[in-house]
This record gives structure tokens, C-alpha cells and sequence, in this order.
């Protein structure tokens, strides 16, 4: 009985502290939502007031139904992140090796685009920590009017830092499902026609995801036996290059090859933006998807702020020549 009693207070005690630990951690979205324990509706609940919380609009409909398989195919390749859903609806009867590949597709480019907002948004959270440690520093010769400003900046800072690692969570919480469901599809593919070359990429794109190289070249290694050289081979060599082997120049030029044989792989092209080392050069690159892709979500996330340090470093550069 005793330890029943006390196992029930440890119960209580830690579910305060969890209660406690979601109310005040300073986060102004997903009141009352712990970020260590967050489940998928709690997840989307969270993305969507960080969206409306920061002028994020909403991703526009479709432009028009899915018919086909080619379609969804299409939809995979440029990256279409408003129409995933209803090509799942309409992919979600369809059988055979290809058809379950292409399912498989959809689904981890889902999650990817999920982990790559996080990925984009976690990069903005460190720059807003380095503010908020420079506005947090004593500044004595400062006037009264300059601290109070300094003040109110750094509390709007601490609230947005709380929000955006809330939503990192949220955005990673969400990646799960689709990554689970891409490689359940991915191994039913390769279970139908064990010699498909596309379906071992993208299980290689699956255990990529997942940071499990081992398995990544497992998977490479049954691709590689097969005699074609798909664009989407060269695309993960790329992005192995970035994420395994830190080599962005590689990554760079896998990433070029890979547009030059499929330009309407839009993700290629949202990733150069992302693994771009100068400024100029990211710019560049985001301009160009823009031109494909005006509502993809790296346009969405990144693309303020890449041209404001852009027009920042044009400035600078006018300054310096004086």
C-alpha cells in the first residue's frame, strides 16, 4: 500500500513539474504543451500558431486535383509541399513496386521538408541567441531611453528564442510519422521487385534522414548495381557530402549536376540555397528558386532574412570602397 501511495506521488509530483516546465518556459505558442512530451496533434497545434504568430501565411491550395500517378510523380520532384496531401489521398489505393516507390518518395520528402524547416529554423535561433547575449551585456554609459529599448528588444528576443525551439520540437515531432510510413512503403517496394534500383534509393533517402549511414550505404551499394545513373543518386551524394562528410564544396557541385539533369528537381536547388557558403552566392541561389518555386518553404523561412544580410553586405561593401 505504501508503495502504492508513493508510487502515485512521484506520478503527481512529476506531472506538476511537467505542467510547470510547459506554462514557463517563456515560449508566447502552444500554451500549456511541454516541449519533451509533445504529441503529433499538440505538434501541429504549435506550427500553426508560430505561423501566425510570426506573418507566416499559410501554404496556398492547390491549383488543381490529382488525376495521375505521373502527377504525383511531378508533384515529388518539384517539391509542391501544398498538394502532398492530396497526392496521398489519391496514391494512397495504388499498388505495385512503382507506385508504392513513389508513395515512399512522397512521404520522405515530406518529412524532409518538415526536418529542413527545422534545420533552417534552429539556424535563426542560434543568431537570435547571439543578440539576445549582446543586448544582455551591462552597459553603463548607456542613457536610460538606450537600456529601455535594449530591455524591451531582449524580452521580445527571449520569447521568440522559447517559440522557435518549441517549434523545432513541434517540426521534428511530425517528421516521425511520415518517416515511418516512407520506409514501411519503401520495403513493401522492394519486397515486390527486390532488383528495383529507385526503390533502394530511396531507402538509401530513408536511413539518410534517419543519420544512419551504415544502412545508407548498404542501400547505396544495391542501387549501385543497377546501370542507370539517376538524378536522384547524384542528389544524395550530394547531401551525403554536407550532412556526413561536412564537404559543402562537394555538395555544391553534386547539387549543380544533379539540376543540370533534372531541372525541375526543385529540392536540389532549395538545398544549394541552404549549403551556399557566401552571402552573394546564397542570394543568387535564392533568387533562382524563387523563380521556380515562389511559395517553397525555404523561400518562406529563409528568404527574409537572406536578403536583408544581402542588402546588409552590399552597404557594407559601398562603405568599405570609401
Amino acid at each position: 500500500m505504501k508503495r502504492t501511495v508513493l508510487a502515485a506521488l512521484l506520478l503527481l509530483s512529476s506531472a506538476c513539474a511537467s505542467s510547470k516546465s510547459s506554462t514557463n518556459d517563456g515560449s508566447t505558442i502552444g500554451k500549456g504543451i511541454d516541449v519533451e512530451t509533445m504529441r503529433p496533434p499538440e505538434a501541429a497545434q504549435v506550427v500553426k500558431e508560430f505561423q501566425a504568430a510570426y506573418g507566416i501565411p499559410p501554404l496556398p491550395p492547390p491549383d488543381e486535383p490529382v488525376t495521375s500517378m505521373a502527377q504525383v510523380l511531378d508533384i515529388v520532384r518539384q517539391d509542391r509541399l501544398s498538394e502532398f496531401d492530396e497526392a496521398r489521398r489519391f496514391a494512397s489505393s495504388r499498388m505495385g513496386a512503382e507506385a508504392l516507390t513513389i508513395r515512399g518518395y512522397l512521404e520522405l520528402s515530406y518529412a524532409d521538408a518538415l526536418m529542413t524547416a527545422a534545420w533552417v529554423l534552429e539556424r535563426e535561433q542560434r543568431q537570435d541567441q547571439t543578440e539576445l547575449r549582446q543586448l544582455s551585456m551591462a552597459r553603463p554609459l548607456e542613457s536610460g531611453k538606450d537600456a529601455q529599448q535594449d530591455g524591451a528588444r531582449a524580452t521580445r528576443l527571449q520569447a521568440k528564442i522559447a517559440d522557435t525551439r518549441k517549434v523545432v520540437r513541434a517540426l521534428r515531432v511530425l517528421s516521425q510519422e511520415p518517416l515511418d510510413s516512407g520506409a514501411d512503403l519503401i520495403k513493401q517496394a522492394i519486397a515486390q521487385d527486390p532488383k528495383s534500383q529507385m526503390a533502394y534509393l530511396a531507402n538509401a533517402n530513408y536511413y539518410r534522414l534517419r543519420g544512419n549511414w551504415l544502412e545508407y550505404d548498404r542501400m547505396m551499394l544495391y542501387a549501385d548495381e543497377g546501370q542507370a545513373d539517376p538524378p536522384v543518386r547524384t542528389f544524395l551524394r550530394a547531401m551525403e557530402a554536407f550532412e556526413r562528410y561536412v564537404d559543402p564544396d562537394r555538395c555544391v557541385k553534386l547539387l549543380k549536376e544533379t539540376l543540370a539533369m533534372r531541372p525541375d528537381l526543385v529540392r536540389a536547388q532549395a538545398d544549394l540555397v541552404l549549403v551556399s557558403d557566401s552571402i552573394d552566392t546564397r542570394y543568387a541561389e535564392l533568387q533562382a528558386l524563387k523563380k521556380i518555386s515562389p511559395t517553397h518553404i525555404v523561400v518562406r523561412l529563409s528568404g527574409r532574412m537572406i536578403e536583408e544580410e544581402y542588402e546588409t553586405a552590399k552597404e557594407l561593401q559601398g562603405a568599405f570602397k570609401q
